[in-house]
């Protein structure tokens, strides 16, 4: 017999694998920004991309005559050529990723969130990844709906659907990277969701129209490169093979990776400084 005290151990909780703690951000985060105006900017995002299309191809086969001026694959490129299909975008990537990281901020939460075994990076990919989740279904979901509509009623072949598809999936990678990068780097600077909201959609849509009127008065399209909207139209002009858009759609491809890499980059190192809780 032993007078000793009684020694209690108690098992380690067995850890999540680190991709399914980051999908369970991502989920939440996703879940959190389901509200009505992101819904309501998709609906419209939806009509604009499908209205359109499946109209000009019905024409074309009944009439002989279509609303867009094209009968391929540059088709498929005039609901992104429009002034409201990209403001709409701006504003779906203003209100999805507005309070991002932000509220987070404010609600003191992001100790936790940043709190061993969650990682910064895992962090970052989690939220930027519930960014890009909302920017796919506002910029390639209406265009492969559309595709898909058109090639049921006949109108178009399998080849060309799959073409369109294929440029639409380009244009909605090129979107997610660098408006994703862009919205989480805003929302990472302030505790204040709308003050986030306004730099995401002030940065877009300000460099969007200054800079057009910059490259008018002066005449010199190279200014049109540093707007990220001007850009991303630019790319979409040439996987779609339409014509008359000024921009080089390779140097503004290459413009929109450095600026997502740079935004990322900026925001991790912003987390980097969030306070962490110890071991």
């Amino acid at each position: 017999m032993t007078i000793a005290a009684p020694d209690y151990t108690m098992a380690r909780s067995r850890l999540e694998p680190r991709p399914r703690r980051v999908l369970t951000i991502l989920d939440h985060q996703v879940r959190e920004q389901s509200g009505f105006l992101n819904f309501f900017l998709l609906a419209l995002l939806l009509i604009i991309g499908i209205v359109p299309i499946v109209l000009d191809f019905y024409l074309l086969r009944n009439t002989g005559f279509g609303l867009l001026g094209s009968t391929g694959l540059a088709t498929f490129f005039w609901p992104i050529g429009q002034e409201i299909w990209f403001f709409l975008v701006i504003l779906l990537v203003s209100s999805a990723g507005a309070a991002v990281v932000a509220r987070d901020v404010a609600t003191k939460a992001m100790t936790m969130y940043l709190a061993r075994p969650i990682r910064p990076l895992d962090y970052l990919a989690a939220k930027s990844g519930a960014v890009g989740v909302w920017i796919f279904l506002g910029v390639v979901l209406p265009g492969w709906v559309g595709s898909i509509l058109v090639l049921a009623l006949g109108y178009i072949s399998l080849e060309l659907a799959a073409q369109a598809m294929a440029a639409y999936l380009v244009v909605g990678l090129f979107a997610m990277g660098t408006f994703a990068g862009l919205a989480v780097l805003f929302s990472s600077l302030t505790p204040r969701t709308t003050i986030a909201g306004a730099g995401i959609f002030g940065s877009l849509l300000g460099a969007y129209i200054v800079l057009n009127v910059i490259a008018r008065i002066s005449d010199r399209t190279a200014f049109l490169y540093a707007s990220p909207v001007n850009d991303l139209v630019g790319v979409g002009a040439g996987v779609f093979g339409a014509t008359g858009d000024p921009l080089n759609p390779w140097s503004a491809g290459a413009i929109l990776v450095a600026l997502a890499v740079s935004a990322f980059a900026l925001a991790y190192i912003r987390l980097l400084r969030t306070q962490e809780v110890s071991e």
